[in-house]
């Protein structure tokens, strides 16, 4: 089967690949569509979470079962299905608590085992979700953002008639915003730098930047210090940031505004279970969440895909690979 397999730092090929088989508790699944994620080209350019090469990268993506391992009952072969990344080991302390999104032996795809930008990638059967005939590939493929977006949200407690900001118009501040009007916040402000991104989002007030203490939430949607900072200064008192993106380097942090102020300060990592809940979004029409996917290429042409994901922030948004 062709597949993307990344070599070295900066090197990704496609190649010529087995296809994978299912464990028993596994099915095999055809990809139909996998999208580009911000993840996927830091792996490429700086291998950040030390992935041993060489390896199948892509966590984002839906197909089609084409075989089941022989533990599973829930699915049979020709089910369209969207497919989540992360796979809990179910046995650490982490999960032992409830938190198997923090857990300690965490499995992904991409980066523990081969991802799916291939003809064929195998998932474990439990981080599987059916597909609704109306939901395209290309947004099937978004449910593991939209997922860890919900947790973002989750995160900032009740937004309810409450300001939010969102630091960030990429795929996830847009998605994050979509999310935070829905759940009835009274104002979205996103700041970003690129108008071709921000006029995407409906809804929102797009800034560049926004007074000191005017919201109550800030979400952080991008590895940006300096955003952090200014996110941390828009919050009114007893406000609340929280951190989606991740800092790739040590951020000073001004504590005594912290203290004055009584700010919060809280993460969000992967999501609590949050799949149902995501596929279900993907078939809200109001949130619309087609208009994320602005580009599609075949995978013969994922040169192309990953140059514009990587250098295209004027003119694109969510890039997806198809395949036949």
């Amino acid at each position: 089967m062709p597949a993307l397999q990344m070599r070295a730092v900066g090197e990704l090929r496609l190649a010529k690949l087995p296809v994978p088989a299912p464990g028993p508790r596994d099915v095999l699944i055809r990809t139909l569509a996998a999208t580009i994620c911000t993840s996927d080209l830091h792996d490429l350019a700086r291998n950040p979470f030390g992935i041993t090469l060489p390896r199948v990268l892509g966590h984002e993506a839906a197909g089609v079962v084409v075989a089941c391992g022989s533990e599973v009952r829930a699915f049979a072969p020709g089910t369209r299905i969207a497919a989540h990344p992360v796979v809990p080991c179910g046995e650490c302390a982490e999960c032992a608590r409830g938190f198997g999104h923090l857990c300690l032996r965490m499995g992904h795809l991409g980066h523990d085992r081969d991802g799916s930008f291939a003809e064929y990638f195998v998932q474990r059967a439990d981080r599987v979700r059916k597909l609704p005939d109306e939901v395209p590939a290309t947004v099937g493929a978004l449910l593991e953002p939209v997922a860890v977006c919900l947790q973002a949200i989750a995160r900032a407690g009740d937004v309810r008639g409450r300001d939010l900001l969102v630091a960030g118009d990429g795929p996830f501040g847009n998605i994050i915003a979509r999310l935070a009007l829905r759940n009835e916040a009274r104002r979205v402000f996103v700041a970003g730098r690129q108008p071709f991104r921000l006029g995407r989002i409906p809804g929102v007030e797009a800034v560049q930047s926004v007074p000191k203490a005017s919201v109550d939430v800030a979400i952080l949607a991008v590895s940006s210090a300096e955003a952090a900072t200014a996110c941390l200064a828009a919050l009114r008192p007893r406000g609340r940031l929280v951190v989606f993106s991740a800092l790739p380097e040590t951020t000073a942090l001004d504590l005594v505004s912290l203290h004055l102020r009584e700010l919060e300060i809280v993460g969000s990592c992967n999501d609590e279970e949050r799949l149902d809940a995501a596929l279900q979004c993907l078939s809200d029409p109001d949130l619309a969440l087609h208009e994320i996917v602005t580009h599609t290429f075949p995978l013969a042409r994922w040169p192309e895909a990953f140059a514009l994901a990587r250098d295209g922030h004027d003119r694109a948004l969510k890039i997806a690979l198809t395949f036949p």
